[in-house]
């Protein structure tokens, strides 16, 4: 915060980690159902990247941040029992770059003071994602295998320290270099979908398009794929909507595994009810030390170098910003 307001990290348009710049702006006033929060983390996801890219659709927002953790400074009408000072996560899908975020009051849960605001904000996104991918779409269950893609990145170490908190055993993919770290967790790392010793009940999908066919050939009858992302289009000239028209087609090549596309924003718009039970279910395990998100922490004025991690695959687990 600054005399003449807050600071924010601006999209100053689409292209590399350089379009990227620190700002100032006025502080928001909350309008109705809004919580004004100032900021204590804010996640960066691999989705910021696509947007920064221009590769998705619509007008890219003017601040990127899928979530935010921090104080409630003000609240606007019709936000129920929140005030002032109350400690508060939130999905929010844009704006959390900044020292004062706008969110949600439908999609904001209560936050314990003692607990790690950077792992809190793991919570929110990636482990939110992971754990209704895993209870409310798959469904996976103590005894079930599960095949997890990118399981060094940030969903995929949620999905793997989730699934393995269900009682499911657990193979993962990962380059070279991320893969002892995935042993030391007990997942039982295999090169991709067809080195398999045996078909797994699901397979949790990152990448779209032509990858889901390896997917659906990896999983048992009666199995399912779960897809959620699109990084094959990722300096492959496609768009996210391209990406998505291809992720369809290749979930339709033949017969065979059922294809489930899950976002988060789509679930959270369909069921913020179901959002709010999960992410405080999430907050009360990592109160009670059941969870331990892999969380690495650099400034909110260092948003690009952030990005040049994400990119470079330099980050295991979730990058976050801080004041």
């Amino acid at each position: 915060m600054t005399e003449n307001g807050m600071t924010e990290v601006r999209l100053t348009g689409t292209g590399g980690p350089e379009v990227l710049q620190l700002r100032t702006a006025p502080v928001p006033t909350p309008g109705p159902g809004q919580l004004l929060v100032r900021m204590q983390a804010a996640g960066v996801a691999f989705g910021d990247v696509t947007q920064r890219q221009g590769r998705n659709p619509g007008k890219p927002p003017r601040v990127l941040g899928y979530d935010v953790v921090g104080t409630v400074e003000a609240v606007g009408p019709g936000t129920g029992d929140w005030a002032a000072g109350d400690r508060v996560a939130a999905l929010t899908m844009t704006g959390g770059y900044a020292s004062h975020v706008l969110a949600d009051s439908a999609w904001a849960v209560p936050v314990p003071p003692a607990l790690d605001a950077p792992r809190v904000s793991a919570l929110v996104l990636n482990h939110l994602t992971a754990w209704q991918m895993l209870h409310r779409v798959a469904r996976v269950h103590a005894g079930q295998s599960v095949l997890v893609l990118g399981a060094a990145g940030g969903v995929g170490s949620a999905l793997v320290e989730l699934a393995q908190l269900a009682g499911a055993t657990v193979y993962g993919t990962a380059s070279e270099r991320r893969r002892p770290a995935l042993l030391e967790q007990g997942v039982r790392v295999v090169a991709d979908a067809s080195a398999l010793p045996e078909p797994v009940d699901v397979v949790f999908d990152p990448v779209g398009g032509p990858s889901l066919a390896r997917s659906r050939a990896a999983v048992v009858k009666g199995g399912v794929v779960v897809s959620f992302g699109f990084s094959f289009t990722v300096g492959g000239g496609h768009g996210r909507v391209g990406g998505l028209v291809r992720t369809l087609a290749a979930s339709r090549v033949r017969p065979g595994a059922r294809v489930v596309l899950y976002t988060v924003g789509g679930a959270a718009k369909k069921d913020p009810a179901a959002l709010r039970q999960d992410l405080t279910a999430l907050v009360e395990l990592l109160a009670a030390g059941r969870l331990a998100p892999r969380v690495e922490t650099l400034p909110l004025a260092r948003a690009a170098d952030a990005h040049r991690r994400l990119e470079d695959r330099q980050v295991l687990g979730k990058l976050v910003l801080v004041p």
